[in-house]
């Protein structure tokens, strides 16, 4: 089962950046053809799409209709629309389950965060500001 995670960030990222940021965690991350893993162990798929982009474009324009007219929707939007890039990751359970996969991949969030600010979009939850939530999505 894949669990999706988009990261809006406010600056331009690229794939080799965040590549650099996780191997400057851990030498034995790396992404291969927008595959992520670390160690041994794939932990998914991800890829920077940024602005300007058609996956980009749809991807802000979802994002927008979901968060709208919820709770905080109105804080969020701005900040989504100024987006430069879009982190899209695919988080692949499999056989380790979502526990041990979420817990090899923490380190990304931390590097994103460092490459530029940004929300969070986590599948089914919601959009983040960081650790705290803006927009509750989960109902």
């Amino acid at each position: 089962m894949s669990y999706y995670i988009r990261y809006f960030a406010s600056q331009p990222i690229t794939a080799k950046q965040i590549h650099q940021g996780l191997q400057a965690v851990d030498p034995t991350f790396k992404i291969d053809l927008g595959e992520l893993v670390r160690g041994d162990v794939s932990l998914g798929q991800i890829e920077a799409n940024q602005a300007g982009d058609d996956l980009f474009n749809d991807d802000v324009a979802r994002t927008l209709q979901l968060v709208g007219s919820r709770s905080g929707g109105a804080a969020a939007v701005p900040r989504l629309k100024a987006a430069r890039t879009i982190v899209v990751v695919g988080l692949d359970w499999g056989s380790l389950g979502s526990e041990t996969v979420l817990g090899l991949a923490a380190p990304l969030w931390d590097v994103l965060a460092r490459l530029s600010p940004g929300l969070s979009h986590w599948d089914d939850s919601g959009i983040f500001d960081g650790g705290q939530p803006l927009v509750d999505l989960s109902r």
